[in-house]
């Protein structure tokens, strides 16, 4: 076999070889990659189920605590239709004072009436939607209002809440919201016309 030949299968071979090693280190750094990637989003996956999975917990472990605590003081203080109480399925609201109520909206970041309503009612206190319509103009067959919260505080009586700023307000057919509970003058007719309270 001429020399020259030799020499062309013996550069082939190297340069074959030298290709064969750039695969396998490009697969090799490919698959720790990928690896790592894997082990990442895995990692990711399992903290964040276990976060959720904690607060949810949490959140169904204080509704019934709430619920069993409520019912056993109930029965205990011996409440009209205490024996009631103890069956199963029965769902027990307590009316809060005003301090419980202000410190559980100031304590959380829940700012639309039916967030508080959800989160009232899940830790065991009797809340009411408040439906508010006014005077101003709208397309037909819509209505503006203000969605507001109601509590029964046992100190205080019947307590409204504005939900994005977690103050006390009132509402009165016939008058301005806003003059009612000193806002800023509205640029639009704010008149109460009715006062819908959905326990």
């Amino acid at each position: 076999m001429p020399w020259y030949l030799l020499k062309g299968l013996t550069i082939t071979f190297l340069v074959l070889l030298v290709l064969a090693g750039v695969g396998v280190g490009a697969g090799a750094f490919i698959s720790d990659r990928l690896t790592d990637n894997v082990d990442a989003a895995r990692t990711r996956g399992y903290e964040e189920g276990y976060a959720r999975g904690y607060g949810d917990g949490i959140k169904k472990g204080n509704e019934v605590g709430y619920q069993e605590g409520s019912k056993l003081g109930y029965v205990e203080a011996g409440g009209p239709n205490a024996n009631e109480v103890s069956q199963k399925g029965y769902y027990f609201l307590y009316n809060p004072s005003y301090d419980e109520v202000m410190s559980t909206l100031n304590s959380n970041e829940i700012y639309s009436a039916y967030n508080i309503l959800d989160y009232a009612k899940a830790n065991g206190m009797r809340a009411a939607y408040v439906r508010v319509p006014i005077a101003r103009e709208a397309s037909e067959g819509r209505v503006y209002l203000y969605q507001l919260v109601a509590f029964e505080t046992v100190d205080r009586g019947l307590v409204i809440i504005e939900p994005h700023s977690h103050r006390e307000v009132k509402v009165e057919v016939g008058k301005s919201y806003s003059q009612l509970n000193n806002f800023p003058v509205s640029p639009y007719d704010d008149t109460i016309t009715k006062v819908t309270i959905v326990w």
